[in-house]
C-alpha cells in the first residue's frame, strides 16, 4: 500500500527570526562564581581617613537612657527586716462594716444579707406627700394591653359556613377563556374609535407649572 509522506513546512525569513531568542542587554553581567568579594591589594593596605574613622564609631548613648528593669523585683535586706509601725498597723486593718443579719442560707450574688431596720422606721407614718409620691403612674386612657401572639378565634367563626357567594370568591380565576381565545385582550374598533371628554382632556394635560417653555431661536433673515 502506498503512504502518504508527511507535510514539509518551510518558515519564512520573518518566521526564523521571530523563533530565535532575544538577545542578552549589552550589560548584562552573569552571577558571581563564588559569594566571597574580591578585595584588591590596594583596598587592603588603604588607610582610613579621619572623616571615615568619625563615620565608623558607634552612635553614642543617650544621656538620660536609662536600662530596662528586671522582671523580678529585688527587694533589698533593709526592707525585709523592717518593722511595720502602729499607724501602718492600722491604716492596713480592714474597713469594719455593718453587721448583717446572719442567714441560714450561704450568701450569694443572687442572696445577700438582710440589712437592719431601726425600730422607729418600722413604726413611722408616711406623711400624705409620701403616700401621694408612691402611688403608680396610671396608664392612658387610649392604652391598649399589646396584642397576644395567638390570636383567639371565636367558637361561633369556627363553626361558619361560608355562603356561595364567598366561594365563588375564594375561587382561583380561571384563565381557561384566555387559552381558547389568545386575543382575549384585542382592544375593539369602538374603543379606537372613541374621543376623549372635555374633562378626561383637561386632566391629562401636564401641570402649568412644571412645563418648561420650549427655547425659540430667531432665524436669520
Amino acid at each position: 500500500p502506498n503512504h502518504q509522506e508527511p507535510t514539509k513546512f518551510i518558515l519564512t525569513d520573518r518566521l526564523e527570526q521571530l523563533c530565535e531568542p532575544k538577545p542578552y542587554h549589552y550589560d548584562f553581567a552573569q552571577d558571581r562564581p563564588t559569594p566571597k568579594w574580591p578585595v584588591t591589594p590596594a583596598a587592603q593596605k588603604a588607610t582610613a581617613t579621619s572623616t571615615v574613622e568619625n563615620l565608623a564609631r558607634p552612635k553614642a548613648i543617650h544621656r538620660d537612657w536609662v536600662e530596662g528593669r528586671p522582671v523580678q523585683t529585688v527587694v533589698q535586706s533593709a526592707a525585709k527586716k523592717a518593722n511595720a509601725s502602729g499607724r501602718l498597723v492600722q491604716l492596713s486593718l480592714p474597713k469594719k462594716g455593718a453587721a448583717k443579719a446572719v442567714m441560714e442560707e450561704p450568701e450569694t450574688p443572687y442572696n445577700e444579707g438582710i440589712s437592719k431596720i431601726n425600730p422607729a422606721a418600722l413604726k413611722a407614718v408616711a406623711s400624705s406627700r409620701i403616700e401621694t409620691l408612691a402611688q403608680e403612674k396610671q396608664t392612658h386612657q387610649s392604652y391598649l394591653p399589646p396584642c397576644p401572639v395567638q390570636s383567639i378565634v371565636n367558637p361561633k367563626t369556627m363553626k361558619a359556613k361560608a355562603s356561595a357567594h364567598i366561594v365563588q370568591l375564594a375561587r382561583p380565576k380561571d384563565r381557561k377563556e384566555l387559552e381558547e381565545n389568545p386575543n382575549v385582550w384585542k382592544v375593539s374598533a369602538g374603543a379606537k374609535a372613541a374621543q376623549a371628554s372635555q374633562r378626561i382632556n383637561e386632566l391629562s394635560a401636564p401641570i402649568p407649572r412644571k412645563v418648561r417653555a420650549k427655547k425659540t431661536t430667531a432665524t436669520p433673515s
